[in-house]
């Protein structure tokens, strides 16, 4: 690594390379001096290009060199601490890492337009617990309704967090800031629930573009497209990321699938057999605690559809 080399955090991707975030500002940059355009080194470029979309994700800690008057490349990455990861689209054997050196997930979703999806809550609670990461759970458009969905509370009794806001109202903001502040989140989500809003209200001068749900398919638009960390005032950082249909997971075995579920887990030990899918084998103690009602059948669904698209490669 080049001795004139400085640490800096990047902040977005494009197909060219990457905005970074300088430790400590330099002069003749725009930002106050601390944005650089990079591009990467070709032997970082080409490292696991089979296996990884891009060998460089938001959120990286690197070390760049300036080529030009407002350009730079990056010359080496750091060991991550952690990554939120899915499937690349359409090549589901290749990693997209969504966010690196993350502490905690937070998964947005709406009480309403669109509504509550347990499912997708399922699917990121699944990946946050197989890396090893903390989980929040955000509801927010509180303002069209007065209690929050049902599921909420199993949610809370699995010591998951869960806040209740809404971006309209400000209802709750002061509560997401004080979770925000001080470590490094990544924010993830359906589209149109209300992400990028509830960030502008967090911190006003994000100025993150927001849209709405279409009337028609009831989904909403992608107004981030790319993921992008802002640095936090009072500390920490966010990494905001393009609304998604669907949340795919990348790397997990099948059979490590039950314990990714805490309520899951708690019944699991008791079958008969160690390797129990717990899908139709006899003396299966999660089957008798879905018949008794111990195990929520929602769960118990998420749980099957995301098993089923293991078993499918999806």
């Amino acid at each position: 690594m080049s001795q004139d080399a400085v640490p800096a955090t990047v902040v977005r991707l494009d197909a060219k390379g990457c905005l970074v975030r300088l430790d400590e500002p330099q002069e003749g940059l725009p930002a106050d001096g601390f944005e650089l355009w990079c591009g990467v080194r070709g032997r970082i470029h080409l490292r696991d290009r089979r296996h990884q979309k891009s060998p460089v994700a938001v959120g990286d800690r690197v070390h760049v060199i300036r080529t030009q008057e407002d350009r730079g490349a990056v010359e080496s990455i750091e060991p991550r601490r952690s990554t939120l990861s899915r499937p690349a689209a359409r090549r589901g054997h290749v990693e997209h890492v969504m966010a690196a050196n993350v502490d905690r997930v937070v998964i947005v979703s709406a009480l309403l337009d669109p509504p509550f999806n347990p499912a997708l809550v399922d699917r990121v609670l699944a990946v946050v617990e197989f890396s090893h990461l903390e989980a929040l759970l955000v509801v927010n458009k509180m303002d069209l309704g007065d209690e929050p969905p049902p599921e909420t509370a199993l949610y809370e009794a699995l010591g998951y967090p869960v806040l209740c806001t809404s971006a309209l109202t400000g209802h709750g903001i002061e509560e997401l800031r004080a979770e925000l502040v001080g470590r490094t989140s990544v924010v993830t989500g359906h589209s149109g629930v209300g992400k990028s809003s509830l960030l502008n209200a967090v911190q006003s001068d994000l100025g993150i573009a927001v849209g709405e749900v279409n009337p028609v398919t009831g989904r909403g638009t992608h107004t981030t497209t790319a993921a992008l960390w802002h640095r936090l005032e009072g500390g920490g950082a966010v990494i905001d990321t393009a609304g998604v249909r669907e949340f795919g997971l990348f790397g997990i075995p099948k059979r490590d699938l039950p314990w990714l579920f805490k309520d899951i887990a708690l019944f699991a030990p008791d079958c008969r057999y160690p390797d129990c899918s717990h899908t139709h084998e006899p003396h299966c103690a999660v089957q008798e605690a879905l018949v008794e009602g111990e195990l929520p059948p929602f769960r118990f669904d998420s749980y099957l559809k995301i098993l089923e698209s293991l078993e499918e490669g999806a």
